[in-house]
């Protein structure tokens, strides 16, 4: 090959790869507050982990006060003395090879596309069984819907698209009862979807909390629009006030949630964290997020990655196992203890489920 030839290749080349990694920059700059970039900026590390645990002291003041009312308490259905509702509402949930995405169309314009598609091709065989499942009370036992679990951390979580998908049916389907004349009917079945969403916020796992109080907040907007069509101010105005404490707590519970991710990047954090876990102030769901993250936040800490779990870090879960804690917490613990004392390869395979699942948020919502 001619010397010039093979020098316009390499200079090529060169120009081609430099390229590449200044459109990667800056699509990472770009996306700072979204998609990839804003999963990036927002991981757990070890240079943010001192800061987050002081943060935690404001979370746990706010959780230790006595809490307002609820957003959604006064738009939830009232249950029926009869009948169990949980297994019907967990058998489609948990039936995610039959989801299929459901955009939330309720925002769009009336006479758009997107806007006419709202309620229209509404599975209502799956509609009418999530109506009655929130009509009905859900009997003790259904929760913890997952199983804690040492190498996915949470073995049986709901899939998010059945979720937010058959929330958007019922309220899809709203529309198209009003359209029809039908508001008593279209009522009801937003406030279904008002009532599971808080139904799902009485599970143990945090991503299942954040789900519910997702399809609260979208149900409690749904109904403050709904009522503004009707000409009914009042209600409006409640529902609308409702729907904006429901989008503070959403915010606040995600804040908690990254914090006790973040603090616990550091082993010499874990005994702060049990501390707090035996409070039982904090919500059981961040009490159950703070044991996990003792027991997996490592994997966000190199030394330990590589070199094993901190023996300090061992040590809290074991002084834990010692503690009375609420059944549900001892399951999350034997996980959390199993994951801290895996080998290498044990280690690589948590570690990889762990950051995946603190970081799916993003994907979803």
């Amino acid at each position: 090959m001619p010397s010039s030839t093979h020098k316009y290749i390499i200079f090529t080349s060169m120009g081609c790869g430099g390229a590449v990694v200044v459109a990667i920059v800056l699509t990472i700059l770009t996306t700072q507050r979204s998609g990839f970039g804003r999963r990036m900026l927002d991981e757990p590390s070890t240079l943010h982990s001192a800061a987050a645990l002081d943060s935690l002291d404001t979370v746990r003041t706010w959780y230790k006060r006595p809490l307002p009312d609820q957003p959604g308490a006064a738009f939830a259905l009232l249950s029926s003395p009869a009948g169990d509702g949980a297994p019907t509402a967990l058998a489609i949930w948990r039936d995610s090879a039959a989801a299929r995405w459901v955009p939330f169309g309720d925002t769009f314009p009336a006479q758009s596309r997107q806007g006419r598609a709202w309620g229209r091709n509404v599975d209502w065989d799956q509609v009418d069984s999530l109506l009655a499942a929130a009509r009905r009370p859900w009997r003790p036992g259904w929760t913890p819907v997952a199983r804690p679990d040492a190498e996915r951390v949470w073995r049986g979580l709901l899939s998010p698209v059945a979720v937010m998908s058959s929330a958007r049916e019922l309220m899809g389907g709203a529309r198209s009862q009003e359209q029809q004349g039908r508001r008593a009917r279209a009522d009801t079945m937003v406030r279904a979807v008002v009532t599971l969403g808080r139904r799902l916020q009485q599970d143990v796992a945090a991503p299942h909390v954040t789900l519910g109080l997702r399809v609260e907040g979208d149900a409690l907007h749904v109904l403050a629009r709904m009522y503004d069509r009707w000409g009914r101010g009042p209600a409006r105005d409640s529902a609308l006030a409702a729907a904006a404490r429901a989008d503070s707590l959403i915010a606040r519970w995600r804040s908690a949630v990254r914090l006790i991710q973040t603090a616990a990047v550091l082993p010499d954090h874990a005994a702060t964290l049990a501390t707090a876990i035996e409070d039982p102030a904090w919500p059981l769901a961040l009490r159950a997020e703070m044991v996990l993250a003792i027991g997996f936040a490592w994997a966000y800490n190199g030394t330990e990655l590589t070199a094993g779990v901190d023996a300090h870090r061992r040590a809290v879960l074991d002084e834990l196992a010692r503690e009375q804690l609420p059944r549900a917490l001892v399951d999350v613990l034997t996980a959390a203890r199993i994951a801290a004392a895996a080998d290498f390869k044990g280690r690589i395979a948590s570690s990889v489920r762990y950051r995946g699942l603190s970081q799916s948020e993003w994907w979803t919502f």
